[in-house]
């Protein structure tokens, strides 16, 4: 795992080891770019089932599993049992989403958040009976979203809820959603962690907190900084086939927005400001990631699945069928592509064989003749649906065992750590080049001090009575090599991607 992930797997680790559950510590430094709640569930995860790969991952595949069930709910409230599976599936077939459930990072965690959140909202918008508890879980599960995003994932429910009210000419709704007990509930929530942390760094680490994540990721872009229309690729491709079916989708709600019953109109409409709205919201920030944009997930899917519904009420009619042949052609010419410019993007200095990328890409080959007799024969979006979500299933399956879990193997420390007994190793100092990687510092189990390209062992501030081990790059070696010849290193052990070396010095 790496880049991000050991971050997060190593500072839960401390935790469980130091038994301080209150400030988050990586690598010997303080963590607090982010609130705990995602590190507490990877270290309770860790006293479940050990400190390993396994259960770093856990809450990430369980936060998956818990928004694929929201999903369901909100397609079955939408229609159907039928609807809400096929929500569901959407939701799973979907790249980004399916990919992204397998990592040890916050962003599928605060996804299942939101979407409770939005979910319990829209249930006690549309319920006629209003609902006290209902009412005070809302309040505890925007606590649930601040212990893991902060202020920003909060910002971003309200928006979303406000827009909606605005939209639909309620906004007098809000007083309905005021409960003075839940808005505690709330506040206690948040200040359960806050003020032991605040007891423990003062004000100054809360504040820094506050504003790095609002207005440092916001408005200054401290770091991934991307221009404007970046999700615009990320949504197509990270999401496709069903990134292919908004535009129709959109395109039936503006057409028979004046015909559509209130109580479809309230559900569509629901959706589409849950999407447009946190696309815009993400877009506006100066810091992008594409696993930012995850929190709109859910209404992809459940808008991908209206298309269903119209289709069965002869509302979508023949003029938007060209999108289904267009995602057919995608699907026909992307492993086409794949296969003509495999010796172009295939790893051969990591000499991956080639079988793992061959299998994927023919999967994707499946699609083709399938999607094609879905249309032609079947004439039905269902049937279309249905082949997209098994092919594409088995894809992405097939991605997962050859080529991500082989790629990730260059990517981290872990078999060069493995392979020389790092972790073995006592009493030593331990040494990485240009920058911290953050899979040495989890897989080695120790602190890792970061030497600048031109830096001076001699001037370093680290203990030179122990044995000093250096971890690098095969890349970064070949332009060192003189520099660590001159400091008495040896080379302990390689592989394909990374270099030990030693120096008794």
């Amino acid at each position: 795992m790496d880049p991000d992930e050991p971050r997060y797997a190593a500072t839960a680790r401390g935790m469980v080891l130091d038994n301080n559950w209150i400030v988050p510590f990586f690598n010997g430094e303080p963590r607090i770019n982010k609130p705990p709640l995602f590190y507490w569930m990877v270290a309770c995860s860790y006293k479940v089932f050990g400190i390993n790969e396994f259960g770093a991952r856990f809450p990430s595949a369980m936060a998956a599993i818990g928004t694929v069930l929201i999903t369901y709910l909100l397609g079955k409230r939408y229609e159907s049992r039928k609807s809400g599976f096929w929500a569901g599936m959407v939701l799973i077939s979907s790249p980004l989403f399916f990919l992204v459930s397998r990592l040890c990072i916050t962003d599928i965690l605060l996804t299942f958040f939101i979407s409770a959140s939005l979910y319990l909202f829209f249930v006690e918008y549309t319920e006629k009976n209003k609902n006290m508890p209902r009412k005070c879980f809302l309040f505890f599960l925007l606590g649930m979203v601040f212990l893991v995003k902060g202020p920003v994932g909060v910002l971003l429910v309200v928006l979303t809820i406000l827009c909606f009210l605005a939209w639909m000419r309620d906004l007098r709704f809000v007083r309905k959603l005021w409960y003075l007990p839940g808005f505690l509930l709330f506040l206690g929530v948040i200040c359960a962690w806050g003020i032991p942390f605040w007891l423990s760094l003062g004000t100054k680490q809360i504040f820094g907190l506050i504003t790095q994540e609002t207005t440092g990721r916001i408005i200054h872009g401290y770091a991934h900084q991307e221009p404007f229309y970046y999700y615009l690729p990320v949504i197509l491709a990270g999401y496709f086939p069903w990134s292919l079916f908004l535009c129709a989708v959109f395109f039936n709600i503006f057409k028979k927005r004046t015909v559509l019953p209130v109580e479809e109109k309230r559900r569509v409409y629901f959706f589409c400001i849950w999407f447009v709205l946190a696309l815009v919201f993400f877009s506006l920030s100066r810091s992008k990631l594409m696993t930012y944009i995850l929190p709109i997930s859910p209404a992809i899917a459940l808008l991908t699945i209206s298309r269903y519904r119209w289709e069965k009420e002869g509302i979508a009619g023949k003029s938007i069928r060209w999108i289904s042949w267009l995602s057919l052609g995608f699907s026909v010419a992307l492993p086409m592509v794949l296969i003509s410019t495999m010796s172009k993007w295939v790893p051969a200095n990591y000499t991956m064989p080639t079988y793992h990328v061959v299998i994927p890409v023919m999967i994707l080959f499946i699609v083709a003749p399938t999607a094609f007799y879905a249309i032609y024969y079947k004439k039905g979006f269902l049937s279309l649906l249905k082949v997209y979500c098994f092919t594409h299933g088995l894809f992405l399956l097939a991605v997962i065992i050859f080529v991500v879990t082989y790629v990730g193997t260059f990517r981290s420390t872990r078999d060069i750590v493995n392979k020389s007994h790092l972790y073995e190793t006592n009493d030593c100092t331990l040494l990485s080049y240009a920058k911290t990687l953050p899979s040495l510092v989890f897989y080695s189990d120790r602190n890792v001090i970061e030497i600048n390209p031109d830096a001076s062992l001699q001037t370093a501030n680290f203990d030179k009575g122990k044995p000093i081990y250096f971890v690098m790059t095969l890349h970064s070696f070949q332009k060192k090599k003189d520099w660590l010849l001159r400091n008495s290193f040896h080379i302990v052990d390689r592989d394909s991607a990374y270099i030990v070396l030693k120096s008794e010095k």
